[in-house]
């Protein structure tokens, strides 16, 4: 039997499919009017390069489950596409949302006129009233949220229960009411409200998403297996148990748990991830085999007082825009040009030039090869829009251009890295990189040099790395609540785990054959958490499987918020490695081609990805070419690929 993991980004959606000894890779273009289309046409390469030719019913009757993660909610985020909100708080707060100054989700997740403030013992006609009022702003999902209703939120229910009683669910009218202390248990009045906001503004995209895809699997493809949606805490949960919330960064965050998976396997400590896309950039930090956490963490720049993996973004991709600016520099997106029209040298009607369009020109890319030859990259059409775009106002020539905009590409991700690495108070120097997405092994040893980091770790499943992440992912419910004190703790670990049978047991999962763990935030200050370990400092999370034993290990220490993890083992791949009998000597290149690296032109050595598998490392300048990715070795470093195909840079 087959499982199918597959990842929905704003520019590719990546597939892997695993059958217990091999995976396969497949990327396609990302169909933002209907992620469904993409999300299909894995399963129709799936089933073409299996052997079932384009049935692609025939291929799931042998597939047991298929996981999904995406960019959906985060992509209605950032384009501003979500469902129109209502907001219900007290009266003063309409503005700042219980926060210390403006809260940036007013006129951006909500309409200042769509937040109305209620009096501090509303009535029934108070309610209606401010409801009537949402409805003829078209408003149709509203959000409650009222200060001090957690853990008590009996304010927020009576609200809620007007409403509901109005509009009842089976009417026409009826109008969806979410709570802020039911999206977020914790004492923080502002991350309720938003948690709530970010829920209901995403939720129709993606519920939209999802539905529309378990239909087709159903009752298109003829296939019952259970469909289970990727989570921003590491594991996949079925559609019936996924808030949108849930979802968040999903895709991306699934390249940092690949990263700590890979970590563990390498017995590296400190790992610095980051993932270079077609549209964006992330970075974020593994420490001790394990995601890095914070409290003091945004979703958007929306402040959310919630554990959350560290992860930062820029919006640089290998499909952002290029523009010049005074000064003879170039300024990089925000907008991208995606999958469609795409870069310049896609020949499919985009005329902006890009930073793959640069990458193009200097000679890093063959454009013959590009996704393994399915795609033919025009490197006149890259010419004439670089040249018409930014050499003419610069007064450079196109090269030239072009090796402006790698040299600020490079930078931003630099200092990208450089901010992330500052956040989780590392040094450079202590650090390795691992870089991943389409375009992750492209900037490796260009950034790492930049930041003296000295090794940087690139992978063979690189640019499907959160596919990956999402093929190594258990069933995981994460619980959390905030408590008054460390004497809350027992109770409401008890209570959490309960909770997490129960659903684990809705979706089908016997809970006595799942693993729950117990987590307890000592002293949180908005500083980043370093997971595991004993014993209490300011920051730490203490894990153990118990609560008696988590409470043992905290020593007394003060527990803002207990938290349960519940996993259900669903099976992952596992690493096959594929040693070579030739490990004492390097391939011949495939060719040589000039390439321009740090401004001079270099006779550089093209290697085939595969053949340097278990072989002797080699020295740049030179490209390592696979089917979907290219690796820059630049002069004065080596690249050394092991015997899992995951490869080495090294600074001489």
């Amino acid at each position: 039997m087959y499982t199918v993991d597959i990842d929905t980004g704003g520019t590719m959606t990546d597939g892997l499919v695993a059958d217990g000894s091999e995976l396969h890779a497949i990327k396609v273009d990302t169909t933002p009017h209907d992620f469904t289309v993409s999300f299909r046409q894995v399963l129709v390469e799936a089933a073409r390069l299996l052997g079932y030719e384009e049935d692609v019913a025939g291929f799931l009757d042998h597939v047991s489950f298929i996981r999904w993660s995406s960019t959906i909610t985060s992509n209605v985020l950032g384009e501003g596409t979500g469902a129109k909100v209502g907001l219900l708080v007290r009266h003063g707060h309409e503005g700042d949302l219980y926060g210390a100054g403006p809260s940036p989700a007013v006129g951006t997740l909500v309409a200042e006129h769509n937040v109305i403030g209620l009096p501090e013992n509303p009535t029934e006609v108070d309610v209606l009233t401010a409801v009537k009022r949402l409805f003829e702003e078209g408003v149709r999902r509203i959000c409650v949220s009222l200060d001090g209703a957690f853990p008590d939120n009996a304010s927020e229910r009576t609200v809620a229960g007007v409403i509901e009683a109005q509009y009842p669910d089976h009417y026409l009218g009826a109008v969806p009411v979410v709570m802020g202390s039911e999206m977020a248990q914790v004492h923080d009045d502002a991350t309720r409200t938003h948690c709530s906001l970010i829920n209901a503004y995403t939720h129709t995209r993606l519920a939209s998403a999802l539905f529309q895809a378990e239909d087709m699997l159903k009752y298109d493809e003829g296939w019952d297996g259970p469909l289970l949606v990727g989570h921003i805490n590491g594991g996949v949960a079925r559609v019936g148990k996924t808030k949108a919330l849930d979802t968040i960064e999903s895709g991306p965050v699934f390249g940092t748990y690949a990263s700590a998976y890979l970590a563990r396997r390498y017995a590296l400590s400190d790992v610095l991830c980051l993932d270079v896309g077609g549209t964006t950039a992330k970075a974020s930090v593994v420490l001790g085999g394990e995601p890095m956490f914070t409290r003091d963490g945004d979703i958007f720049d929306i402040s959310v007082r919630a554990s959350l993996p560290l992860l930062r973004s820029a919006v640089l991709g290998g499909g952002s825009v290029a523009r010049p600016v005074d000064g003879g520099g170039v300024r990089l997106g925000p907008d991208s040009m995606g999958a469609a029209p795409g870069p310049a040298c896609y020949g499919l009607g985009g005329d902006q030039a890009t930073v793959t369009d640069a990458f193009l020109i200097l000679g890093y890319l063959d454009p013959t090869r590009f996704l393994g030859g399915r795609r033919t990259l025009d490197l006149a059409r890259a010419e004439e829009a670089l040249t018409k775009q930014l050499a003419e106002p610069l007064g450079v020539s196109a090269e030239e251009a072009a090796t402006i905009v790698a040299d600020t590409a490079v930078g931003m991700v630099a200092d990208l890295v450089s901010s992330t690495l500052g956040k989780a108070g590392l040094d450079a120097a202590d650090v390795t990189l691992f870089a991943y997405g389409g375009n992750g092994s492209m900037f490796a040893a260009p950034v790492a040099e930049r930041l003296g980091i000295s090794t940087a770790r690139v992978f063979g499943l690189g640019p499907v790395f959160a596919a990956f992440g999402s093929s190594v992912a258990d069933v995981v419910h994460v619980y959390e609540r905030s408590l008054a004190g460390i004497s809350d703790a027992r109770a409401a670990a008890d209570d959490l785990v309960a909770t997490a049978r129960r659903d684990l047991e809705a979706e089908g999962f016997d809970p006595d054959a799942a693993t729950i763990e117990v987590e307890l935030d000592l002293a949180a200050n908005g500083s980043a958490a370093r997971p595991g370990g004993s014993g209490a400092s300011p920051g730490r999370i203490v894990r153990a499987g118990t609560i008696d034993d988590a409470l043992s290990d905290a020593g007394g220490g003060h527990v803002e918020v207990a938290r349960i993890r519940a996993r259900f083992p669903v099976g992952a791949y596992e690493p096959v490695g594929h040693p070579s009998p030739d490990a004492s000597t390097a391939p011949p290149p495939l060719v040589r081609r000039p390439v321009m690296l740090r401004g001079a032109r270099h006779h550089t050595a093209v290697y085939d990805w595969a053949s340097l598998i278990g072989r002797a490392a080699v020295e740049g300048p030179a490209l390592a070419v696979g089917e979907t990715m290219t690796c820059l070795v630049p002069p004065g470093w080596s690249l050394a690929i092991d015997e899992f195909a995951n490869g080495v840079l090294r600074k001489a």
